[in-house]
């Protein structure tokens, strides 16, 4: 396999942070359904404090970890398109082949 381009590079960075992006507000939506079901008077404060919790030190570190302090690329678009986030259609060709092979790693 050939070396990466700083083009490359970008690209997959790039989609790396829209992964990323795309992947936390999910989790804030659904974190946003507890508000509503708060507001409604389904649930009460403290469940919704608790919900408020799990996501910061659960789903929200999570993310941040694996995004930000992980800092592979390569790996987070590849993760990105085995979960449905992102189409290989949303990456360069010519960077295909630097994820290819972690898709599958990723849909395991």
């Amino acid at each position: 396999m050939q070396a990466m381009s700083k083009k490359q590079k970008k690209h997959l960075r790039e989609l790396s942070g829209r992964c990323y992006e795309l992947e936390m507000s999910e989790a804030l939506n659904d974190l946003f359904d507890y508000f509503q079901k708060w507001k409604k008077g389904k649930i009460d404060v403290w469940d919704l404090n608790e919900r408020i919790h799990q996501h910061h030190n659960g789903t929200a570190r999570s993310l941040y970890n694996f995004y930000e302090v992980v800092r592979n690329p390569q790996n987070a678009v590849a993760h990105g398109v085995a979960k449905g986030i992102i189409e290989m259609d949303d990456i360069q060709k010519d960077c295909h082949q630097f994820v290819e092979r972690l898709i599958e790693y990723h849909k395991k």
